[in-house]
């Protein structure tokens, strides 16, 4: 973790409290009479990167990464190139590095002092502050900062979790608390107090400008497979362990791992959910074909309960994804079984730059936006009581037709990100918290697409999924678990020469003949046979489904989400809350969007409890 206190005029109350959250477990970095900056040791095996000198003030513990001279991968030294780097170049710095960074720059320049905060491009690291006209405290933790500013709960954060899983920057669950947006830094004048963020790196999508044919696409591969192999190539210094599947993203990147693995064997980990997983044949077949040393953890009913509140305690913020559930367990189960790696790598990114069921769907969104507004809420409320918009049993024409009325989006490319039938489920003045967090999440989407306004439907579709399924979700089940627990996950699909390969691959490769994630696919034929690689993948029965069968677990969830001050009931009314507990405990199968909709609010509300 790392963060700052700068001020102009120092507020006493404020100072004592965060001297007292600091204790002695912090390492400060005076900052003259302004302030100054602190951070934790949360990597055993990694140096936190600091530099003070009369010009500049620099902190960040991310692993930086530029390319060198021959274009291979090299690590950049932050205490000693870093300063250098940003007095030569300043903020165009920032698109230099490959890797995905959080830094934090005081920069003074004749009579102005400038704090730079700056967040990952798209994974989930990102800088929080609380800014006041006489100073700013910031830190890389959430929950670090409710330790100092009193949580005053954000309604129009709260109802973006419900809704899409996670709430758009600046937004935080806490109103006194801003964060900066994935790709920005913010440029804090301390002198003038005013703070404006600022992109550092566009998405661009060339492929909207030019036709390849089918017989190019085996060509416009190449890049994406050396770019791959550097960041391989690279990691293999640190012995890494690698998450396996048996899926694809994985597959392909333990494939190249062990190209360059110099004879090590590299540690894979695998999550099974009991004994007839039928993934587990699939990830035991790629751990034998790259000689990888298979760690695998079992997740039981019984740890139901411990693992909902370690998912809550180690998890950097409030957002909706249920399998953060057995994300925790197994990097909890590195930390314990595989001391030896300290670092793990994820394939999360794979699926957003290459290839994902929404970009062959706008037909379907815009049907579901043209269908009226006053009609989708005539139905909604005739059917509300009914059981129709619960269960996966009912289907046919009346499914169809309650799916076209769940919600109505102000903008016809935010349908596939919604995540909850808002419109059954009565939330209270929904309408009005649309258009807020609409706002912000149109704000960031459009600042990081170059030349937006011009970019195809499947281009800005695709810095939505980067941008918020990715970065405020996927990348968020393990991110901060991970820093809690002394673990350093990487995201290699997301480093920046991958985000720009992916926008040269013509979208007609990216789903090719209805093969999702072609690219991919066909990259990783180079290893494993096709019936591996084209199978149908077998979805699994995520553990919360199961668990909320089981009495005493969702007698717990019961007791969170329906207690008289229970944060949900601000938006969500108990009924409701009830009616879906009792569906769950009976057996019923729910919906996944209801399913992802309980998740949210369980896992906000212990969230807030465990952070206020």
């Amino acid at each position: 973790m790392i963060g700052g206190y700068l001020f102009q005029q120092q507020q006493p109350e404020l100072a004592r409290h965060l001297h007292d959250v600091l204790g002695e477990t912090y390492q400060r970095i005076p900052c003259g009479d302004i302030g100054f900056l602190f951070h934790d040791t949360p990597y055993s095996d990694f140096a936190t990167a600091s530099f003070t000198s009369d010009r500049l003030t620099l902190l960040t513990q991310d692993l930086l990464v530029l390319s060198n001279a021959n274009g291979e991968y090299r690590s950049l030294n932050g205490q000693k190139e870093v300063p250098d780097l940003f007095l030569r170049k300043n903020t165009e710095m920032f698109h230099e590095i490959v890797s995905d960074f959080r830094m934090i720059i005081l920069a003074h320049e004749q009579s102005e002092i400038t704090l730079y905060l700056v967040s990952h491009r798209a994974g989930n690291g990102r800088m929080y502050y609380s800014a006041a006209d006489s100073g700013i405290l910031f830190c890389s933790d959430l929950r670090f900062l409710l330790k100092v500013v009193p949580l005053a709960v954000n309604d129009a954060a709260l109802y973006a979790v419900l809704k899409y899983g996670a709430s758009p920057e600046p937004l935080t669950i806490s109103r006194n608390i801003s964060v900066v947006p994935p790709a920005h830094y913010l440029r804090y004048d301390l002198k003038k107090g005013t703070a404006q963020p600022r992109v550092y790196y566009q998405f661009e999508f060339p492929c909207d400008q030019r036709q390849n044919t089918p017989e190019e696409f085996d060509t416009l591969l190449q890049p994406v497979k050396q770019s791959l192999c550097k960041s391989a190539s690279f990691l293999c210094q640190y012995h890494p362990a690698i998450l396996i599947s048996g899926g694809i993203d994985s597959s392909l990147y333990a494939s190249y791992l062990h190209e360059f693995d110099q004879g090590e064997r590299l540690h894979a980990i695998n999550c099974a959910f009991g004994d007839d997983d039928p993934e587990f044949a699939y990830a035991k077949m790629m751990a034998e074909k790259v000689n990888a040393r298979l760690h695998v953890g079992k997740m039981e009913q019984k740890d139901a309960l411990s693992l909902l509140e370690d998912t809550v305690t180690l998890t950097g913020q409030p957002f909706s994804d249920f399998s953060s559930l057995p994300i925790v367990f197994i990097l909890k189960f590195m930390q314990e079984h595989v001391k030896e790696a300290q670092m793990l790598i994820e394939g999360n990114g794979a699926d957003d730059c290459f290839g994902f069921p929404a970009l062959g769907v706008r037909s379907k969104m815009e049907l579901k936006h043209r269908f009226p507004g006053i009609a989708k809420e005539a139905i909604a409320m005739l059917f509300q009581h009914a059981k129709s918009w619960k269960w996966t049993s009912h289907e046919g024409f009346l499914a169809r037709v309650l799916a076209l009325a769940d919600d109505h989006e102000i903008n016809v490319l935010n349908y596939f990100l919604v995540f909850a039938p808002v419109n059954f489920l009565g939330l209270h003045a929904h309408r009005e918290l649309d258009r807020e967090v609409h706002e912000a999440m149109e704000s960031v989407f459009s600042a990081c697409g170059k030349d937006y306004q011009h970019l195809s439907y499947e281009a800005k579709t695709t810095i939505r999924q980067l941008l918020h399924i990715n970065s405020r979700q996927w990348a968020a089940k393990a991110f901060s678990v991970g820093e809690s627990l002394g673990i350093r996950v990487i995201y290699p699909y997301i480093w920046r020469d991958i985000l720009d390969i992916q926008g040269t691959i013509p979208w007609q490769a990216k789903i090719r003949n209805g093969v999702v994630k072609w690219p991919l696919k066909r990259l990783l034929e180079e290893f494993m046979p096709q019936e591996f690689i084209y199978r149908q993948k077998s979805g699994f029965v995520p553990p919360f489904v199961r668990w909320l069968t089981d009495r005493d677990f969702n007698r717990t969830v019961r007791d969170i989400l329906l207690a008289s001050d229970a944060q949900i009931r601000r938006l969500v009314p108990p009924r409701i809350m009830a009616e879906l507990l009792d569906d769950a405990l009976n057996g019923k199968n729910l919906r996944f969007p209801v399913l992802n909709f309980l998740w949210a609010a369980l896992f906000t509300e212990m969230w807030i409890r465990r952070n206020v």
